[in-house]
């Protein structure tokens, strides 16, 4: 949807759940497993690095998985009810939902840089191989994705919602 503005609450939700969270359901076990991959068979030429991202991924898989069991579970049935029935207590609960949903969005900012920074953006070794190009690709790809996840939530969801306040 090109005008948020105008845009439901739920409409909102539903391009959240049905592009953005279906996008890390599917790829975060894909890279996962490319990342493991490589880190495996270059264990001897890249391993230093390869140790790190792999952590760093994990950290960061961990963090998206939590942080959508919240929001699914939690948070966007909360919005939608204040949408069908606004009431200031509501409103009260869901800021304060809405403040645990930006510090996971912020740890997984932070994450994405120490990714960025340990793989010199991307940057592949001249040892590196197909899985190991597709890997860094995807990682690129997620970030992007996750800017573009965390801008629609932060500066359009959550933004509207402080200021019925």
């Amino acid at each position: 949807m090109a005008n948020w503005e105008n845009a439901s609450y739920s409409e909102i939700i539903e391009t959240l759940l049905k592009k953005h969270h279906a996008y890390l359901k599917r790829e975060l076990p894909e890279i996962e497993r490319l990342g493991f991959t490589i880190f495996k068979v270059h264990f001897f030429d890249s391993g230093e690095v390869l140790e790190r991202v792999h952590k760093l991924f994990g950290c960061l898989k961990t963090t998206l998985e939590s942080h959508i069991i919240k929001e699914e579970r939690a948070l966007f049935h909360m919005i939608r009810d204040y949408e069908k029935e606004p009431s200031e207590e509501l409103l009260i609960s869901l800021l304060e939902e809405i403040k645990r949903a930006e510090r996971d969005n912020l740890e997984s900012i932070n994450i994405l840089k120490e990714l960025r920074e340990v793989t010199n953006s991307y940057e592949l070794p001249p040892s590196s191989c197909q899985t190991y190009e597709t890997t860094y690709r995807k990682l690129g790809e997620l970030e992007s994705e996750l800017y573009a996840h965390i801008d629609l939530e932060q500066n359009i969801l959550f933004e509207r919602l402080r200021n019925e306040k």
